[in-house]
């Protein structure tokens, strides 16, 4: 039995001094460097990767840290595939040809490797695939730019499980399992794009935008704040009440999606097997006191209980996510 080709990269075991530029002479591709009043002697990350021919998969634990690809380097290298990022903890957030992007926990950061973005990330835990062009592409309904692209909701839940699944069974498959990996993986994709879409900035302006992602970013960075709200929010980017309110109408408001968010990032936590402490510690961990209102609010918004979502067998969504396309759709509509 061959074994999938296999890559571990651990700053555990390098001098502090030497940690970013041997993480950079591995990632050519983008030019990573430690955002401005971080030491870059304290970098550190953690990474596994698994080749699965046309698929890479890889699982990173990383502090803060800045990857730019500038429209040069893109052209230079010709790289000529798509990077989809999980953000399990942390969060992400810059720009993408110019236009502001950020993304949180249980949601999925799509980038064409073909065009430039510039992207800070906090101390983060992450999932990612790197995906050849074509299937990517001929995935997308005609006129998505999927650069940039934030895949939340069911689409993001449904893509984010099966992305936790495949790392969690990569060191036990061999090579004869990769091909169906990546079918699986690529038929997955395209239902998750065949539903995507950029909602939450429809009818919005340039200027409003900006201030959406500037008050998400915030958010998705402060999930765990006790004090985080309106009046916080306003006053650390700078803006008024009425404004914020504006900009987060299309999504239901501001408390709503904070609330959103905080769920969000505790599913992810759920779904994690190395997660052991009880759901009444992760609830409070994002300002849920009440354990009978936390498992009230993750019913409304998700469909199901914590315990079922932390009780989620994997033989049961491998069944499901193997089926394709078709049973995707079906589960997307279940789940609402």
């Amino acid at each position: 039995m061959t074994k999938i080709p296999y890559l571990r990269f651990d700053t555990a075991e390098l001098l502090a001094a030497e940690r970013l530029d041997r993480y950079r002479a591995i990632l050519t591709h983008y030019d990573v460097t430690v955002p401005e009043g971080t030491d870059r002697d304290d970098f550190e990350v953690r990474a596994e990767a698994w080749l699965l021919g046309g698929l890479v998969t890889a699982s990173t634990r990383m502090g803060p840290v800045r990857f730019t690809r500038s429209a040069a380097l893109a052209k230079a290298d010709g790289r000529n595939s798509f990077a989809l990022l999980l953000l399990r903890r942390g969060a992400w957030s810059g720009e993408v040809d110019g236009e502001p992007i950020s993304a949180g926990p249980g949601q999925v950061l799509v980038l064409d490797l073909t065009r430039p973005f510039d992207g800070i990330a906090t101390a983060t835990d992450t999932i990612s695939l790197d995906v050849e062009r074509d299937p990517i592409v001929s995935a997308a309904p005609g006129g998505l730019d999927l650069h940039g692209l934030v895949l939340d909701g069911a689409a993001g839940r449904v893509l984010a499980d099966h992305m936790a699944l495949l790392r969690r069974r990569l060191p036990a498959m061999d090579e004869n399992d990769a091909p169906d990996a990546v079918r699986t993986t690529l038929d997955l994709l395209r239902g998750c794009f065949s539903v995507a879409a950029r909602p939450r900035e429809q009818g919005l302006a340039r200027r409003d935008i900006a201030i959406l992602h500037r008050a998400s970013r915030f958010i998705d960075q402060n999930l765990g704040r006790s004090d985080l709200s309106v009046a916080t929010i306003c006053r650390e980017i700078g803006v008024s009440r009425s404004v914020l309110y504006r900009v987060f109408a299309p999504l239901a408001g501001v408390a709503d999606y904070i609330r959103g968010r905080r769920l969000e990032a505790i599913h992810v936590l759920l779904d994690d097997a190395d997660e052991d402490r009880w759901n009444a510690e992760i609830a409070a961990e994002f300002g849920f006191v009440s354990q009978a209102h936390f498992s009230r609010s993750f019913r409304q918004h998700f469909g199901y209980s914590p315990r079922a979502a932390r009780d989620t067998r994997p033989q049961d969504l491998a069944a499901a996510v193997e089926a394709g396309p078709e049973l995707f759709r079906e589960w997307i509509v279940r789940l609402g």
